[in-house]
């Protein structure tokens, strides 16, 4: 099964999860994680976890494999032609949920619409100056400037179906203001080519996905054939439902509870690097530091405060934790 942002995860950072002994004939699967997917909008947030839980629904023409290389996935190859121009070929097919046939007009058509007004990933968007369709299977990708990077960016540029979303009044990326409510069709309904497919949708209660029958991936190594997400927020009782068995999977666990998981019979708790880098960063702009006790001056414009913060940071216990 591909849950990417729940286990497979960085490079800063260690995501602990637990997971509860499964039967290997097992055909459902059920998570918990602190807090709900903000919307079922591909392109509207640019939000951890809500794009790595698209990740089983919608798809984009790069992924990461389990050792977190680059791997075709709807598109078959790349090649740089020049340092700002690259050639995509992509896979044949391959159907949206609703059997739609995928080609390059869906994928202009994302990336239009993750450069809309009300996207959270018009960067992204901004990386790529320009697409052009050269046949069905084949685009050429403009950037404005060489940028390797670029590549890493497009495994989160997902791809939507061009007709249901015109069907549907989806055109334009639902705002973030709107994630988990009715302000777009596409926040809470899904038509994507991943190996999941939404069933049903309770915004802040649960989400019920679907092993999609004709994914063009037919060797994904799972026994899963149902997935129901519920969002528990408290640590707590997400550790409690794990422990008892309601759950199979909680994350993220609370590290003073890692051990006592571990030593659980039926319980293992895993380990790995996220594909993120978690910051402290320091509002240098202001005159005056905003939610502050320290009133008319703004200390984090002084480089020494910065660099006293920065020494008050064990980075050993760090890197050993």
């Amino acid at each position: 099964m591909k849950l990417k942002s729940l286990i497979i995860a960085g490079v800063s950072a260690l995501a602990i999860s637990a997971v509860a002994a499964v039967p290997a004939s097992a055909k459902t699967f059920k998570f918990a994680f602190q807090g709900d997917a903000q919307s079922l909008d591909p392109h509207s947030l640019n939000e951890t976890f809500t794009l790595g839980m698209l990740g089983n629904i919608y798809e984009s023409l790069i992924a990461y494999d389990k050792d977190m290389q680059k791997t075709p996935a709807l598109a078959t190859k790349w090649e740089s032609v020049t340092p700002t121009k690259w050639k995509f070929t992509l896979r044949q097919g391959v159907k949206f949920h609703n059997g739609n046939a995928f080609t390059a007009d869906d994928v202009i058509f994302s990336w239009e619409r993750m450069g809309s007004e009300g996207s959270d990933q018009k960067a992204r968007a901004g990386l790529i100056s320009k697409m052009t369709k050269v046949d069905d299977f084949t685009l050429m990708i403009e950037t404005p400037v060489p940028n390797p990077s670029v590549l890493n960016e497009m495994t989160f540029m997902y791809i939507m179906d061009k007709e249901w979303a015109e069907k549907n009044n989806a055109v334009r990326s639902s705002s973030p203001k709107d994630a988990g409510r009715d302000g777009s069709y596409a926040t809470t309904n899904a038509n994507g080519t991943g190996p999941f497919m939404v069933e049903s949708r309770q915004p802040d209660v649960k989400t019920v996905m679907l092993r999609f029958s004709d994914h063009w991936n037919k060797n994904i190594a799972s026994n899963v054939t149902r997935v129901e997400f519920t969002p528990i927020k408290q640590a707590a009782t997400r550790v409690a439902a794990l422990l008892s068995g309601q759950i199979d999977l909680v994350y993220p666990v609370p590290v003073q509870d890692w051990k006592r998981l571990n030593d659980a019979p039926g319980v293992k708790a895993l380990a790995g690097p996220e594909a993120r880098t978690i910051f402290l960063g320091m509002d240098q702009d202001r005159d005056e530091l905003l939610f502050s006790s320290v009133k008319g001056k703004n200390p984090f414009k002084d480089v020494r405060v910065r660099r006293a913060f920065a020494h008050a940071i064990d980075l050993n216990a760090i890197k050993k934790a």
